[in-house]
């Protein structure tokens, strides 16, 4: 118990002793920045230089501190003329924040003059968003159990709403051209309607889940507050569930069908949208068409689905899925470079 004790009085002795510590550094790092800018107002300018410098390297200060104090010395090596460590002071402010701007009624014109030049110029940002898909079937080849295979008029597909959501990462690699790399999860749906199957109509739908990973390139036609832009580029999607809902009168199964999919396909994008931006934040929206130019059905697996075939009378056509999206998002800035004007 007296070991227990003692190993926890000494623990309370050293947070002790740090957090004393920490409050004796920060009181020293306030006396510097007040007797810096006492120095300054007493036209001590290489006095004001050296507190500042020394609190700059030496204390723990938040951005709004080291933005202040950066300015104060800004300021004190334009009172001895030293234009060069000016400019390299403000662009350390630039690096802390991309979007700084001096205050035209307070700060000083001379100060204000040497952020002019200076454009914040995102490089890379992560962005999240979210949308509908809308599925376009193409029927490449027509099979049936009940009539002759392609005959006009056995069957119908209509095309269903979906949902998609997804991450990227976007970085810019020329002027306005952006690489981007997403991961996203999106359900598409679509119906399939055969007529005249002993009599009734069979109706099956059927709800794909993939994970996609798009790959592009993007180029935002102006860089203003709303920026137009284009994309292209290639869809990498994996299949993850694939269920169906089969149903004529009063009876209705569900089956999986994910053995009887392509598991992988690679698909081809291009988009157009728009960009408000907010300062390092992007609203955007867009629209795009995914081309996938492979089957979804696999092959060998067209009478397979053993529920399908001898209850419902049902086999898979040949068919293609492509994709129209309409996405919303939100993305951030979080490296930036500044150009010089």
């Amino acid at each position: 118990m007296k070991k227990v004790l003692l190993v926890f009085c000494s623990a309370l002795m050293i947070q002790i002793f740090m957090t004393l510590n920490c409050i004796a550094q920060t009181d020293s790092c306030i006396v510097k920045l007040k007797n810096a800018n006492t120095s300054y107002e007493q036209g001590e300018y290489d006095a004001a230089i050296r507190v500042l410098i020394s609190a700059l390297d030496g204390c723990s200060l938040d951005n709004m501190e080291k933005i202040q104090a950066n300015k104060l010395l800004i300021l004190s090596y334009l009172k001895v003329d030293n234009l060069e460590e000016a400019d390299k002071t403000a662009a350390r402010i630039m690096k802390i924040d991309p979007y700084f701007q001096p205050d035209k009624f307070r700060d000083d014109p001379k100060l204000s003059a040497l952020f002019i030049k200076y454009t914040p110029t995102p490089v890379f940002r992560l962005g999240f968003s979210g949308g509908l898909n809308f599925s376009n079937v193409k029927e490449v080849n027509s099979f049936s159990i009940v009539h002759e295979d392609a005959a006009p008029g056995i069957d119908k597909y209509n095309n269903k709403t979906g949902f998609q959501l997804g991450l990227s990462g976007e970085y810019r690699a020329y002027k306005k051209l952006w690489i981007v790399l997403g991961f996203g999860f999106r359900q598409s749906k679509y119906e399939h309607l055969l007529y005249d199957v002993e009599n009734t109509t069979i109706n099956y739908e059927e709800k794909l889940s993939y994970f996609d990973i798009p790959l592009s390139f993007k180029y935002s036609i102006l860089e203003k507050t709303i920026s137009p832009y284009i994309q292209a580029g290639v869809d990498f999607s994996f299949l993850s569930s694939a269920l169906s809902t089969t149903s004529r009168d009063n009876e209705s199964d569900l089956v999986d069908r994910f053995s009887y999919r392509n598991n992988y396909q690679t698909g081809y994008i291009c988009s157009a949208g728009a960009t408000y931006g907010m300062k390092g934040i992007q609203l955007f929206a867009d629209i795009s068409y995914h081309y996938y130019p492979e089957n979804v059905n696999k092959e060998g697996t067209r009478y397979s689905d053993l529920v399908n075939v001898f209850k419902y009378y049902y086999i898979d056509d040949d068919f293609t899925m492509n994709n129209i999206q309409i996405n919303v998002g939100i993305s951030y800035a979080f490296t930036y470079k500044n150009l010089i004007k």
